[in-house]
């Protein structure tokens, strides 16, 4: 995910803003749905490709990631995200590559402008996205909630005990099952988990069974 976190407006907000202007709107319909229209009826995947100066561009932020990679770098707090952020970046130059040139993209490669505008707009993304971290981790059960997320969604687990996904979970993050209790309480407040009953004790004594969870259809379906 890309992140943007602007202030809010709440309180402060224009409520009888200027309608967008009809030809800005026509335009945009026309152009975007030429595009569409022409890229449909192709069989095969339109490749975009890159000069050469748009590759250094490229390569010189890469260079900079791996650096803020680092243990002791700025980007090692969200290292997960911000080793996606480059692709990204790469993504963003096509589509402003295709914005730009809506009617032969395709047949052009992505200019070093073009791929500049698009590392601007990686650390505009980085600077938001860190921020946004950082107030999660003021929740430590969302971050664990996320990591719990992502595994089932990952391995499309239906339904699962409680000790079984303590051996599933890394030992970095979960040191004892008890600390899955934060991430599995709030992923079950939102309707992504629900506790099974437990089965009925048939015999005395023992361990009581390990509590059951069944997911959302959406966490299967989503990876």
């Amino acid at each position: 995910f890309l992140y943007s976190k602007p202030e809010s407006l709440v309180g402060y907000r224009n409520l009888t803003p200027e309608l967008l202007a009809p030809d800005t709107a026509g335009a945009y319909a026309q152009k975007l749905g030429h595009l569409a229209l022409t890229l449909a009826a192709w069989s095969e995947p339109a490749t975009l490709t890159l000069t050469p100066e748009a590759d250094a561009v490229l390569l010189a932020y890469q260079r900079v990631t791996e650096s803020r990679l680092r243990k002791d770098g700025p980007l090692w707090p969200v290292i997960n995200w911000a080793s996606k952020r480059d692709g990204a970046v790469a993504r963003i130059a096509g589509l402003l590559h295709l914005a730009t040139h809506p009617e032969d993209a395709w047949h052009r490669p992505i200019a070093a402008e073009t791929m500049a505008a698009a590392t601007r707009l990686g650390d505009y993304f980085t600077a938001h996205a860190l921020d946004v971290f950082n107030a999660m981790k003021a929740d430590p059960a969302q971050e664990a909630a996320h990591t719990v997320l992502t595994h089932l969604s990952e391995t499309r687990t239906a339904s699962f005990t409680k000790r079984d996904l303590f051996r599933a979970m890394p030992r970095s993050e979960f040191a004892a099952m008890g600390d899955l209790d934060p991430a599995l309480d709030l992923l079950e407040e939102h309707g992504w988990l629900r506790q099974q009953p437990p089965p009925p004790r048939t015999t005395r004594g023992g361990r009581p069974p390990s509590p059951r969870y069944e997911t959302h259809p959406r966490v299967t379906s989503a990876a």
